[in-house]
């Protein structure tokens, strides 16, 4: 029987198994000056031409059609509503961000489109207090406080998530073509989301179908091979206006850093909605997505740690490399208005994904005077089905004299998953061999597919919880929200019965009736300041870590607590907060000291820090969208692990700052923009091919300057890492070359 975790380094073999006050001060300072400002200056119409169409709010405070009337047209203008967007990924009906004890933030579509973020991943790149970590070129994981971001939603639905990262990759830097918003929670996130991870959860805020006619066109080219089109259609679909639909349809391309690479993005979506009564609401669309790359997985080192004089546009893989990733989304959700102000949610969501790696990697380091390297190949083939189905009812009740908030819900995922891995002759999987990184020759590997040579495992999990939360209103300045879920979970591997290399062995996992709760408070000093402090327990399962008598080890548990002060000026134009937190986390595996091929539940971790971030509109016409992080994270058991990331060191800089502003001329030059921004890190380390490698603290800056023609046309000029900055992102995968696109957008 093979070892079952035989890797070679480099290598990623699909396995469920694989082994900082004077900021704060002038943030608040800036943010009350720009209150006064406010004060004193009308509000300004916002120009929403280059905007897609926002769906309204829906009202769940039960109190009435006159006072959530008042609110909105008193406190929430066009601009607030564009800049600074309700959100609903700490809460299942949309609050503003002071609203919710924990850190939460948007990235809007104004932003979207002024930054030209095409993918997740671009988007998450300016987040605050987020570390977009580089798997390999096809694939991308974010972390928060140290530790991953696992919790995905789509419009509020949370989807399962995959750790071994097979087919589901395409999940996590999805083209942002299909979306109006993203919204972020740091810090745990498993009240709604199920067993979520202690960085977060990302939701996706889909587009809608508009009430009124929209159509808009864009097109990019620029250098090193970028160009795109997008175009996206929508309107009622009869005279009533009851019946509405949306097609968007995307295409992007670009070459890649390394020569004769490049990627491809395809997307379509489509939606339709219907009022079928005053009360009832019933949507449904589906999505396509299909990207390919020929990048290699990976960037070479020098076996000191350095890239040191390896050309960055060198290609370094085979002529034969290919991954492919495609997902299907197919959804359908009921909203129904319900008596007493209560509003009820049913959604049905299922994803069909695909992946396909032909992949030629350099693995260890090149030897810096011969060039030698080795070079090895992976062939994997993956398909998932998700299936996920969420239920909620939110609204008002009386108690004590005063208006309180309830959300109430389950929900349900099912995943099963195939993976394929196909691997060279018995002592050679990977079909490892010597190369010349200046002149690579590496043929086509012949794989068998024969049963000797061939691993195809069944994945099937399971989740399934119910929830509850309350606002409850103490007095008119003191909110206490508590909330909990009990979640059960299940994963079983059925290794196939002929296809089975590794001796794989069947096995079923449970966990049962698991508590998890969560409490806030949140305190409004006045109509612009909050106080708030919550606390979130944390419960993750390890499902693919096994103790030495073959049962799952112990689940990750842990909290965190959080406190913080939020702002909220110009109503709701521009918002800042300061928060600091800590994560303490335990059972994270750890080598078994008698059985080093097994793991114990002995692992313990803890991230302290601190973050700060103001976003939306300084002064009439400039924009800023800022943020610093600080983050202490680190291993309390030297020997402990966490199966699902990477070392602290690698992914959690002690230092992150932000930063994107943006000016719009008035009088004359009305219709030009400029805009600017950086993302700066602080030092990272990490351990490749048991080589370390050391990336120095590093910023990459980014411009932008657009001119709008009329309401509905504009072109627009961005430059991504102006100033062609070489870097390693967290010490792992090398930076981008400088990037200028011209965009030309147009509604009709």
């Amino acid at each position: 029987m093979k070892a079952k975790h035989r890797r070679v380094p480099g290598i990623v073999k699909f396995s469920l198994r694989p082994r900082r006050l004077t900021v704060a001060i002038a943030g608040i300072v800036l943010s009350e000056m720009a209150g006064h400002a406010y004060a004193q200056t009308p509000a300004t119409p916002v120009d929403t031409t280059q905007q897609s169409p926002q769906p309204a709010a829906q009202d769940t405070s039960g109190d009435g059609a006159t006072l959530p009337k008042v609110t909105v047209t008193a406190q929430r203008d066009p601009v607030a509503e564009a800049l600074n967007p309700k959100t609903t990924v700490g809460s299942k009906i949309p609050v503003t961000a002071r609203e919710v004890p924990q850190s939460v933030s948007v990235i809007p579509q104004e932003r979207i489109q002024e930054q030209h973020f095409d993918s997740l991943k671009e988007a998450m790149n300016y987040a605050p207090g987020v570390t977009v970590f580089q798997s390999d070129s096809s694939r991308t994981q974010y972390y928060a406080r140290g530790f991953p971001v696992g919790s995905f939603l789509i419009d509020g639905t949370p989807t399962i998530f995959n750790n071994s990262m097979s087919s589901s990759a395409t999940t996590f830097s999805p083209d942002l073509a299909l979306y109006e918003n993203v919204e972020l929670l740091t810090g745990p996130s498993g009240l709604f989301n199920g067993f979520g991870s202690p960085g977060g959860a990302i939701n996706l805020v889909r587009k809608h179908a508009q009430k009124e006619f929209t159509a808009t066109a864009e097109l990019t080219g620029g250098t090193r091979g970028n160009n795109g089109a997008t175009i996206d259609v929508g309107g009622p679909l009869n005279a009533a206006g009851t019946l509405r639909g949306r097609v968007v349809g995307s295409y992007t391309g670009a070459d890649g850093v390394q020569d004769s690479t490049h990627s491809r993005s395809k997307v379509l979506y489509g939606t339709i909605e219907a009022d079928v009564t005053d009360t009832t609401l019933v949507r449904a669309g589906i999505s396509y997505q299909d990207r390919t790359t020929s990048d290699p997985w990976l960037w070479p080192v020098y076996t000191n740690g350095t890239h040191g004089d390896l050309p960055v546009d060198h290609y370094y893989g085979a002529g034969w490399n290919k991954d492919r990733y495609s997902s299907t989304d197919v959804f359908a959700e009921v909203h129904q208005k319900l008596a007493g102000g209560w509003s009820a949610k049913a959604v049905f969501d299922y994803q069909y994904d695909r992946s396909s790696i032909l992949q030629s990697n350099i693995v260890g380091g090149i030897d810096p005077t011969t060039f030698i390297g080795n070079m090895a190949a992976t062939n994997n083939h993956a398909a998932e089905s998700k299936y996920n189905f969420d239920l909620s009812a939110a609204g008002p009740y009386q108690l004590f004299g005063r208006t309180h908030q309830a959300v109430i819900g389950l929900n349900y995922a099912k995943m099963n998953d195939m993976n394929k891995q196909n691997f060279g002759p018995d002592g050679d999987d990977f079909f490892i061999q010597p190369v010349d990184v200046r002149n690579i020759n590496y043929p086509l590997p012949n794989w068998l597919n024969l049963p000797t040579d061939t691993d195809v495992l069944h994945t099937y999990t399971r989740q399934f919880g119910f929830y509850g939360q309350t606002k409850i209103s103490i007095t008119d300045p003191l909110s206490l929200i508590v909330g909990g879920r009990v979640s059960w979970y299940q994963s079983k591997l059925s290794p196939d019965s002929v296809f089975n290399y590794d001796g794989y062995t069947p096995y079923s996992l449970n966990n049962s009736g698991k508590f998890t709760g969560y409490a806030g408070l949140v305190y409004d000093l006045n109509s612009q300041y909050s106080v708030y402090a919550s606390y979130t327990s944390i419960f993750q399962p390890q499902d693919d870590t096994l103790t030495a008598d073959g049962k799952m080890i112990k689940p990750i548990t842990g909290s965190q607590y959080e406190a913080g002060i939020k702002g909220e000026f110009g109503g709701g134009r521009l918002d800042a907060s300061l928060a600091v937190f800590q994560i303490d986390q335990k059972n994270r595996a750890a080598t078994d000291p008698n059985n080093p091929d097994f793991s114990i539940a002995l692992g313990k971790a803890r991230s302290r820090g601190v973050e700060l971030t103001t976003n939306g509109e300084v002064l009439p016409g400039w924009r800023m969208f800022a943020s610093y992080t600080y983050t202490d994270a680190q291993l309390l058991d030297q020997d402990s692990f966490d199966s699902i990331s990477s070392p602290f060191g690698s992914i959690a800089p002690k230092h992150t700052v932000k930063l994107w502003t943006s000016y719009q001329f008035p009088s004359v030059l009305h219709g030009l923009t400029i805009g600017g921004g950086l993302t700066a890190y602080s030092p990272t380390t990490a351990v490749r091919y048991g080589i370390t490698v050391n990336q120095g603290t590093y910023a990459v800056a980014d411009a932008s300057l657009s001119y709008a023609f009329t309401k509905k046309t504009s072109l627009s000029l961005n430059a991504n890492n102006l100033f062609n900055r070489d870097y390693f992102a967290g010490a792992y995968s090398r930076g981008f070359q400088r990037t200028v696109l011209l965009t030309l957008r147009t509604g009709f």
